[in-house]
């Protein structure tokens, strides 16, 4: 079956079939949009223009502590303002919506229906980027409206929304910078005592290991040094001691322990020739440790030795000599000891020697002597003299040995101290390190307090960015809501298209058969006749009529359109300035 694909002149002959199922619904529907359209209740507006102020003086003198962009806080303000207890205070303020809350108690729709009528705009323009040379979007205002059947308490609410965006605006930024500068307030003050504690500990930690803090750390490697120092000069002291107590004990041995013999003067004192016999006595000695019993050095000694024993007619006894191996001897030991260990052949060799010389002396008989003797039983002035000096110099040792020890026990603690110094170095310097950081956080803190602190100046003196009132709400003599002219005409429209849609659903449901191509296709072939519609003059007339009334129409309705569209809709310059607009863009 071939598709019902139909013509212009098809829809034409179509709308003028049911041209009253066109007029008369649009008709109707015209009259019912007008009386809609005027009983609608009227809404005014009214609306502040609030100015969005930069910081007068340049952020890189004084840093302002609210970072956030004015969007954000605009937004952020508006839900703090928006609340339903500050609805609601507004609202029983201001006796509004008062139909509503005596037909219904709950408040959720009518805070929905404040909230619908309150409206924050951000007015944006193109700005250039100081920093990057870019251009951007930036918000310079925002206006800040309310819509209500009464068009005072329009005035009155957006009023008092623009004082209170005003007033939280100044209120938050000062709040923000009071509580950041409290902050920074507090943490300074919690690392003060942070600080303080630290510093005590670390004066509690040098009392304690006041000897071996990092800083004596010189001192006590000198005092190390000193001591050494000390103690090696003491023991070459001791050394030369031992060896002068050495040499004077083999002076001692040589010298008789007893005067005997007419070698004494009256008042008992040695005469000259005995004590020259003595001298020699004591080098002859002396020199026998040294040469062989052929030198001729130690033969002349002995020669000299014998002349003078034959000039005063002395001679040494045989306990005397002994008693002088003896003391030798004895001298003798004490120097190796100093020098070898005890097991040493020497040393041995020496104290066996001592031995032999002791038991020998103990075969020999004691010797009685009628003069007077001395404290140690000797009556020989030099040897007393020999033998003081020997004591002398062992009391001198000894007390060399004394400061020794207690330099050891002094140069003990104070390499004692240095090895704790790399100890006590490690806990020290956590310490100082730990109050070196905290100092350094302290004083950023600080610097910080005081640039909140300028930051809140700034604030309190409304020195930041700030929001200014440069157009305060007003009463609207003019309703912003409903558009009645817009509607009537948007009603128009649909009602005329509301009856050509209905004269083309009547059409489709109730249309027959007409004309020839309907007739073909239905009975598949083409009528043998068609005979035209014959009018009559009279009928010829009233139709030229009836088209030139619906051109005229027609035109009538398209200028009538054209003046509502540029009167209540928009200006015909601005659709036109708008359409060329686009096409450049285009």
């Amino acid at each position: 079956m071939e598709e019902d694909v139909k013509s212009l002149r098809d829809y034409l002959d179509i709308l003028w079939r049911r041209k009253y199922w066109i007029v008369i619904p649009a008709f109707i529907l015209m009259i019912g949009t007008v009386v809609f359209t005027y009983s609608l209740p009227e809404s005014f507006k009214s609306q502040g223009l609030i100015l969005i102020e930069s910081q007068e003086i340049p952020q890189d003198l004084i840093r302002t502590t609210v970072t956030s962009y004015a969007d954000q806080r605009i937004e952020v303000i508006k839900q703090r303002l928006l609340t339903t207890n500050r609805i609601m205070e507004v609202v029983e303020k201001h006796n509004l919506y008062l139909e509503q809350r005596k037909s219904s108690p709950i408040t959720a729709p009518i805070v929905e229906l404040f909230k619908s009528n309150v409206s924050v705009d951000i007015i944006q323009a193109n700005v250039t980027d100081p920093a990057s040379g870019r251009a951007k979007k930036a918000s310079i205002a925002f206006t800040v409206s309310f819509m209500d059947q009464s068009p005072r308490k329009a005035q009155q609410v957006a009023n008092e929304l623009v004082t209170e965006f005003l007033n939280e605006n100044a209120r938050a930024r000062t709040d923000r910078a009071q509580d950041t500068t409290q902050f920074l307030k507090l943490e300074g003050d919690r690392m003060q005592k942070e600080i303080q504690q630290t510093e005590k500990e670390i004066a509690e930690f040098r009392d304690q290991y006041s000897d071996s803090l990092p800083d004596m750390l010189e001192y006590n490697l000198n005092t190390v040094q000193n001591i050494q120092e000390e103690i090696a000069s003491i023991q070459n002291q001791i050394m030369v001691q031992s060896d002068q107590m050495t040499t004077m004990g083999l002076q001692l041995s040589m010298i008789p322990k007893q005067l005997t013999g007419p070698t004494s003067n009256a008042a008992g004192q040695p005469s000259a020739s005995m004590v020259a016999l003595q001298q020699l006595r004591a080098e002859y000695r002396s020199m026998q440790s040294k040469y062989s019993a052929n030198h001729p050095d130690l033969q002349r000694v002995k020669r000299e030795i014998d002349a003078l024993e034959a000039e005063i007619g002395v001679a040494a006894s045989p306990r005397e000599e002994v008693e002088m191996q003896l003391t030798s001897a004895r001298s003798n030991l004490q120097t190796l000891k100093q020098r070898y260990a005890a097991e040493h052949p020497d040393v041995k060799a020496a104290a066996a020697e001592i031995d032999r010389l002791e038991q020998r002396l103990s075969d020999l008989p004691e010797e009685m002597s009628d003069e007077a003797t001395t404290a140690n039983g000797s009556t020989n002035p030099v040897y007393i003299e020999v033998s003081a000096k020997i004591d002398a110099t062992e009391r001198e040792i000894g007390r060399l040995r004394e400061r020794q020890a207690e330099l050891r026990e002094k140069l003990a603690e104070y390499e004692n101290r240095v090895y704790q110094t790399n100890q006590v170095q490690r806990a020290y310097q956590d310490l100082t390190r730990d109050r070196e950081n905290k100092l350094a956080k302290y004083q950023e803190l600080r610097a910080k307090q005081l640039e909140a602190e300028l930051a809140q100046t700034l604030e309190t003196e409304n020195k930041g960015e700030n929001f200014t009132l440069i157009e305060p709400p007003q009463v609207s003599n003019e309703a912003e809501k409903p558009n009645r002219k817009k509607l009537i005409a948007m009603g128009f429209v649909g009602s005329v298209g509301a009856g050509i849609g209905l004269a083309i659903l009547v059409e489709m449901l109730f249309g027959g058969v007409r004309g020839y191509t309907q007739i073909s296709r239905i009975v598949g072939k083409p009528p043998i006749v068609v005979i035209p519609i014959i009018q009559t003059d009279q009928q010829k007339r009233r139709k030229r009529r009836i088209i030139y009334s619906l051109i005229v129409l027609g035109i009538i309705f398209g200028l009538c359109a054209i003046a509502l569209f540029h009167f209540f809709v928009m200006n015909l310059e601005v659709l036109w300035f708008k359409v060329l607009n686009k096409l450049s863009l285009l």
